[in-house]
């Protein structure tokens, strides 16, 4: 099934359901909040280089003076990824005028099925503003790497063309200088993730 007739098989299960209580992903279990091991990693530099829907490389330097929000996934993800970028959309959405400032980044940790084509559909689908991103799998690993992500390919013995991709879930929120923020684990809910935004954006706001 092509990933966009997927996309809205899912996004109309999500609309349905109620949401579980516990994740049953990797929900962001690389957050870190505090303590020497917090500091560093919110200081750890984020290099990527990687290729854009429209086969331009794109490079972190390109995101400089903007806050990004980071999702690595892929467009075959059954559930999570759609669910995932859902939210990203109705944060966006939220912020109204302050999402100006802000860039969503889809990065595919499946570079082999989600062409710049696949991947200009499914972003598009969810948010325009969603900037989507991919390379060749060194460079895909560099950039899960520079986030402290994680992605892991699980085969399908009866079809394998067919696999799966287990990732990281969470979110990152990135400032404009390239430091980590913080990460919304997955499962956090919008106006959790708006309030804290907002709550960035108005204090670097007072600081600028």
């Amino acid at each position: 099934m092509p990933p966009i007739s997927r996309i809205l098989l899912v996004l109309a299960a999500i609309l349905m359901a109620t949401p579980p209580a516990i994740a049953p992903v990797r929900a962001g279990t690389e957050i870190i909040t505090a303590g020497p091991e917090a500091k560093q990693e919110r200081a750890k530099p984020r290099r990527f280089l990687l290729t854009d829907t429209a086969g331009r490389a794109v490079t972190d330097q390109h995101f400089l003076g903007r806050y990004l929000l980071v999702y690595f996934g892929y467009t075959y993800c059954p559930d999570v990824c759609p669910t995932s970028l859902l939210t990203v959309s109705e944060v966006m959405e939220a912020l109204g005028d302050r999402a100006a400032s802000i860039t969503p980044v889809f990065i595919s940790v499946d570079p082999d099925r989600d062409t710049p084509e696949v991947l200009a559909e499914y972003a598009s689908a969810f948010d325009e503003r969603i900037v989507a991103l991919t390379g060749p799998k060194a460079y895909v690993d560099a950039a899960v790497a520079a986030y402290n992500a994680y992605y892991k390919i699980v085969p399908d013995p009866n079809s394998p063309e067919d696999y799966t991709v287990d990732h990281t879930a969470s979110l990152a929120f990135v400032a404009p200088d390239g430091r980590l923020i913080t990460r919304f684990g997955y499962g956090q809910t919008t106006e959790a993730i708006v309030e804290r935004v907002i709550e960035v954006l108005e204090a670097d706001a007072k600081v600028n």
